[in-house]
């Protein structure tokens, strides 16, 4: 059972869910009530997306570890994105503090209250938890840069450049995503001239960045953008047909001075619809930058995606319609 045990958590680790599953299945019928069989069966059910049955599990595991913060952990992170229920995890969670020893563990347990907080909208709560972490005891850039988007949703803007700087600190690799929220903080704080130099200096570290693993053509964005148009209500479409769709691989130095995000997916150009009236906006184009698509999507099917949500958003935003008006056209 050992054997089967280590191969179905390095199985995981690889992402080799079918491969850990079966080791599951054969630890079980040796012994199913073993507290580390459970462990593998919750996390298996956890990598698969099985919320119900993770949670199950996991809470068995606690019932056998009293002392092992980890599952309350993984329950508190289940409830919240799983379930939506930042309630339920913030009790959760608050629970696991009592049995937190170890560095890794206090980390995450504040990361998911922090979120639970933040979803809960108690910022003030929020900045005073993640204030319970030194950046001395991260040792991860991307982590750091975590906790600096939580540190700048909860509109703690001196936190996250802490954070951002610690991750510059970290990893040089990190340096442009660092740039890149560390603009956002500006952009926060109404600092365009500092915003504006960040992202500058973005546009230079991405444009000397190798090309993305997943790559499209100009004809294949193009036509997945019309068949985007062709799914908004008729009244639009018929104002859209002599639009064109142009396509760049990234924002220019221009665009960035006039306070544009260096990695930003798409862009409507013209004068949008009047909030008031019937007089149709004057589009100049809808334009798409395919390099930073790229780059954003995890495979081919989640660029198409991207490159379908940018298009819908940007034009139906442009024409007056709000997230609500989307999920009633079907076009969330």
């Amino acid at each position: 059972m050992t054997a089967d045990l280590e191969r179905g958590f390095e199985a995981l680790e690889e992402g080799e869910l079918d491969t850990a599953a079966a080791c599951l299945e054969r630890c079980r019928r040796v012994d199913r009530k073993h507290p580390d069989v459970i462990t593998l069966a919750a996390a298996v059910a956890d990598a698969r997306g099985e919320v119900e049955e993770a949670i199950a599990q996991y809470r068995t595991l606690s019932e056998l570890r009293k002392d092992d913060p980890m599952p309350r952990i993984c329950i508190a992170r289940l409830q919240l994105h799983g379930q939506g229920d930042p309630d339920a995890a913030l009790e959760t969670v608050e629970a696991a503090f009592d049995f937190i020893d170890e560095e890794e563990d206090l980390v995450e347990a504040v990361y998911i209250k922090t979120e639970a907080l933040l979803a809960g909208d108690q910022k003030p709560a929020a900045r005073e938890t993640l204030g319970e972490l030194s950046s001395s005891v991260i040792e991860d850039a991307e982590l750091a840069l975590d906790l600096a988007e939580l540190a700048l949703a909860a509109e703690d803007r001196a936190a996250a450049v802490r954070w951002i700087e610690a991750a510059r600190k970290l990893d040089a690799e990190s340096e442009a995503d660092a740039l890149h929220l560390l603009g956002r903080v500006h952009e926060a704080a109404e600092d365009r001239a500092q915003m504006i130099a960040a992202w500058q200096q973005v546009r230079i570290l991405d444009a000397k960045l190798p090309a993305a693993p997943i790559s499209i053509t100009d004809d294949e964005v193009e036509q997945i953008a019309l068949d985007t148009l062709a799914e908004l209500p008729q009244h639009i479409r018929t104002k859209l047909e002599r639009i064109p769709i142009l396509i760049d691989r990234a924002p220019s130095e221009a665009m960035v001075a006039d306070g544009l995000d260096p990695r930003m997916l798409g862009l409507f150009q013209g004068t949008p619809m009047p909030e008031t009236g019937n007089a149709a906006p004057s589009v100049t184009n809808i334009l798409l930058f395919k390099t930073n698509l790229e780059r954003f999507a995890m495979d081919e099917d989640h660029l198409a995606e991207e490159i379908r949500i940018t298009v819908l958003h940007e034009t139906a935003h442009y024409f007056g319609l709000d997230e609500g008006d989307l999920e009633k056209l079907g076009l969330d």
